[in-house]
């Protein structure tokens, strides 16, 4: 074994050490909340391609997914060339089919 630095900053260095695991960068993500994120990410996407394109495109545009901000049903409806309560049932109906379908129960495992 051989000792590596001075002082307090020492450490003894063997076969199964390296620099790695004594220097620690902690302006790197958590690596479990990054794998976390991205599945959660992956599933959410799985969940709003069993909707049609319109429903979601809605719930997309409606929640923000994918874009810096989420639209007012107003919005969706101008940039769909819908009423405002067509842009309503449709999200309302999208709702209903992610509540219900096996995938919702998968989302829940993410909420601890």
């Amino acid at each position: 074994m051989k000792t590596c630095g001075e002082g307090s900053h020492s450490f003894v260095r063997d076969d199964a050490s390296c620099l790695a695991d004594v220097l620690v960068n902690s302006n790197t993500p958590k690596t479990d909340n990054l794998l976390m994120s991205e599945s959660l990410n992956k599933d959410i996407n799985r969940m709003l391609n069993t909707l049609t394109e319109r429903e979601n495109t809605v719930i997309k545009l409606f929640f923000g997914i994918g874009v810096k901000y989420g639209l007012s049903l107003d919005q969706i409806a101008e940039k769909q060339g819908l009423t405002r309560e067509r842009i309503r049932q449709i999200k309302e109906k999208a709702i209903r089919k992610l509540k219900q379908g096996s995938m919702s129960k998968l989302l829940q495992t993410y909420l601890g």
